[in-house]
């Protein structure tokens, strides 16, 4: 028997309309207001199959060491809260990273999990 091995990638607090990734966003997010970085509505994106997770940002509901991959875009990190809620907490980041798991914060490698 052959293991299928997968990979997992989250996209936190961005604009998130990447299909290999799952997307987070606020639980407060308006569907029908458009957020992408294409103008498009997060519900039309939804709809075409693009995975969301609609939830705080501040406990993650992944078990520790569960994700290879995260990715941070413009959003606020270890700043609390802020006019567009609370802030991403670096710790919390590195929790659900796997060993050797990597987060890439504005296309730049911030941290390898050792």
């Amino acid at each position: 028997m052959s293991g299928l091995q997968t990979t997992l990638r989250l996209n936190l607090g961005g604009e998130g309309e990447d299909p290999d990734c799952i997307n987070q966003q606020p639980p407060w997010v308006d569907l029908s207001h458009p957020t992408s970085r294409s103008g498009q509505p997060l519900r039309t994106l939804t709809q075409a199959g693009i995975p969301f997770l609609f939830c705080e940002n501040t406990l993650l509901p992944f078990p520790e060491g569960a994700v290879d991959e995260i990715v941070t875009n413009g959003v606020p990190i270890d700043q609390g809260a802020t006019w567009l809620g609370p802030s991403l907490d670096s710790n919390e980041i590195k929790r659900l990273l796997k060993a050797g798991g990597t987060w890439y914060h504005d296309g730049i490698l911030v941290h390898r999990k050792p």
